[in-house]
Protein backbone atom coordinates (compact mmCIF):
# COMPACT_ATOMS: atom_id res chain seq x y z
CA UNK A 1 0.00 0.00 0.00
CA UNK A 2 2.87 2.24 0.79
CA UNK A 3 4.43 1.47 -2.26
CA UNK A 4 1.53 2.53 -4.25
CA UNK A 5 1.38 6.12 -2.96
CA UNK A 6 4.89 6.40 -3.29
CA UNK A 7 4.27 5.78 -7.12
CA UNK A 8 1.29 8.08 -6.77
CA UNK A 9 3.28 10.73 -5.72
CA UNK A 10 6.03 10.45 -8.09
CA UNK A 11 3.61 10.43 -10.97
CA UNK A 12 2.34 13.50 -9.67
CA UNK A 13 5.59 15.35 -9.46
CA UNK A 14 6.39 13.97 -13.00
CA UNK A 15 3.40 15.46 -14.66
CA UNK A 16 3.40 18.64 -12.91
CA UNK A 17 5.82 20.67 -14.59
CA UNK A 18 3.73 20.13 -17.88
CA UNK A 19 0.19 21.71 -16.31
CA UNK A 20 2.83 24.24 -14.98
CA UNK A 21 4.36 24.82 -18.13
CA UNK A 22 0.57 25.31 -19.80
CA UNK A 23 -0.45 27.86 -17.25
CA UNK A 24 2.68 29.69 -17.61
CA UNK A 25 2.59 30.07 -21.26
CA UNK A 26 -1.08 30.99 -21.16
CA UNK A 27 0.10 33.85 -18.77
CA UNK A 28 2.88 34.99 -20.93
CA UNK A 29 0.30 34.84 -23.58
CA UNK A 30 -2.27 37.01 -21.40
CA UNK A 31 0.82 39.50 -21.11
CA UNK A 32 2.01 40.41 -24.22
CA UNK A 33 -1.63 40.47 -25.31
CA UNK A 34 -2.27 43.38 -22.55
CA UNK A 35 0.84 44.95 -23.34
CA UNK A 36 0.19 45.38 -26.85
CA UNK A 37 -3.27 46.61 -26.08
CA UNK A 38 -1.36 48.96 -23.46
CA UNK A 39 1.19 50.01 -25.92
CA UNK A 40 -0.99 50.56 -29.57
CA UNK A 41 -4.52 50.99 -28.31
CA UNK A 42 -4.23 52.50 -24.77
CA UNK A 43 -3.21 55.83 -26.25
CA UNK A 44 -6.33 56.69 -27.73
CA UNK A 45 -8.85 54.24 -26.25
CA UNK A 46 -7.18 54.16 -22.52
CA UNK A 47 -6.05 52.17 -20.03
CA UNK A 48 -10.00 51.67 -18.93
CA UNK A 49 -11.04 51.35 -22.48
CA UNK A 50 -13.56 54.37 -21.92
CA UNK A 51 -12.06 56.09 -25.19
CA UNK A 52 -13.01 59.28 -25.87
CA UNK A 53 -16.57 59.19 -27.52
CA UNK A 54 -16.39 63.41 -27.53
CA UNK A 55 -13.20 62.88 -30.06
CA UNK A 56 -14.54 60.15 -32.26
CA UNK A 57 -12.56 57.80 -30.41
CA UNK A 58 -15.30 54.90 -29.60
CA UNK A 59 -15.63 53.65 -26.11
CA UNK A 60 -14.79 49.49 -25.57
CA UNK A 61 -15.86 48.97 -21.53
CA UNK A 62 -18.95 47.95 -21.48
CA UNK A 63 -20.25 47.58 -25.10
CA UNK A 64 -17.07 45.88 -27.66
CA UNK A 65 -18.82 43.00 -27.10
CA UNK A 66 -22.04 44.23 -29.17
CA UNK A 67 -20.28 44.29 -32.54
CA UNK A 68 -20.08 40.79 -32.08
CA UNK A 69 -23.64 39.94 -32.60
CA UNK A 70 -23.55 41.77 -36.38
CA UNK A 71 -22.36 39.74 -39.11
CA UNK A 72 -19.89 42.53 -40.33
CA UNK A 73 -18.66 43.63 -36.59
CA UNK A 74 -16.89 40.54 -35.89
CA UNK A 75 -14.44 41.55 -39.05
CA UNK A 76 -14.50 45.65 -38.13
CA UNK A 77 -12.93 45.21 -34.82
CA UNK A 78 -10.04 43.43 -36.77
CA UNK A 79 -9.34 46.34 -38.95
CA UNK A 80 -9.46 49.48 -36.62
CA UNK A 81 -6.77 52.09 -37.89
CA UNK A 82 -4.83 51.57 -34.87
CA UNK A 83 -4.12 47.68 -35.12
CA UNK A 84 -3.59 47.74 -38.57
CA UNK A 85 -1.06 50.63 -38.42
CA UNK A 86 0.52 48.78 -35.50
CA UNK A 87 2.37 46.42 -37.86
CA UNK A 88 1.94 43.59 -35.77
CA UNK A 89 2.21 39.51 -36.78
CA UNK A 90 -1.71 38.24 -37.58
CA UNK A 91 -1.49 35.99 -34.19
CA UNK A 92 -0.68 38.93 -32.18
CA UNK A 93 -3.25 41.14 -33.41
CA UNK A 94 -5.86 38.17 -32.85
CA UNK A 95 -4.47 37.81 -29.49
CA UNK A 96 -4.90 41.21 -28.46
CA UNK A 97 -8.14 41.89 -30.35
CA UNK A 98 -9.91 39.24 -28.02
CA UNK A 99 -7.88 40.07 -25.31
CA UNK A 100 -9.72 43.34 -25.42
CA UNK A 101 -12.65 41.86 -25.92
CA UNK A 102 -12.62 39.76 -22.98
CA UNK A 103 -11.45 42.21 -21.05
CA UNK A 104 -14.01 45.08 -21.89
CA UNK A 105 -17.19 43.92 -22.82
CA UNK A 106 -19.05 42.78 -20.04
CA UNK A 107 -22.35 41.85 -20.06
CA UNK A 108 -22.09 42.90 -23.60
CA UNK A 109 -20.02 39.88 -24.52
CA UNK A 110 -21.82 37.03 -26.19
CA UNK A 111 -21.78 33.82 -24.18
CA UNK A 112 -20.35 31.82 -27.55
CA UNK A 113 -17.35 34.64 -28.25
CA UNK A 114 -14.62 32.52 -29.79
CA UNK A 115 -11.48 34.22 -29.78
CA UNK A 116 -9.99 35.25 -32.96
CA UNK A 117 -7.29 33.15 -35.09
CA UNK A 118 -4.40 34.63 -36.49
CA UNK A 119 -5.68 33.13 -39.89
CA UNK A 120 -8.94 34.80 -39.39
CA UNK A 121 -7.19 37.91 -38.88
CA UNK A 122 -5.07 38.04 -41.79
CA UNK A 123 -8.38 37.26 -43.82
CA UNK A 124 -10.21 40.23 -42.08
CA UNK A 125 -7.33 42.64 -42.39
CA UNK A 126 -6.45 42.51 -45.83
CA UNK A 127 -10.78 43.24 -46.62
CA UNK A 128 -10.52 47.13 -44.65
CA UNK A 129 -13.15 49.03 -46.19
CA UNK A 130 -12.08 52.07 -47.70
CA UNK A 131 -14.00 54.10 -45.40
CA UNK A 132 -13.67 53.02 -41.47
CA UNK A 133 -15.41 55.82 -40.11
CA UNK A 134 -18.71 55.30 -42.40
CA UNK A 135 -18.23 51.59 -41.43
CA UNK A 136 -18.27 52.16 -38.10
CA UNK A 137 -21.14 54.54 -37.93
CA UNK A 138 -22.98 51.85 -40.32
CA UNK A 139 -22.78 49.50 -37.42
CA UNK A 140 -23.03 51.52 -34.78
CA UNK A 141 -26.69 51.87 -36.52
CA UNK A 142 -27.43 48.30 -36.92
CA UNK A 143 -26.76 47.86 -33.20
CA UNK A 144 -29.08 50.57 -31.74
CA UNK A 145 -31.44 49.63 -34.06
CA UNK A 146 -31.10 46.40 -32.54
CA UNK A 147 -31.82 48.19 -29.18
CA UNK A 148 -28.04 47.64 -27.97
CA UNK A 149 -27.47 50.43 -25.49
CA UNK A 150 -24.01 51.95 -27.50
CA UNK A 151 -22.45 55.05 -25.91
Amino acid sequence: MKTWRIGLALLALAILPFGMESALADDKAETRARNDYLLHCSGCHGQDGMGKPEKGIPRFEGQVGYFLRVPEGRAFLMQVPGLLSANMSDERAAAVTSWMIRAFSGPSLPGEFVPYTAEEAARYRRMRPAEITAKRNQLYAELLALGYPLQ
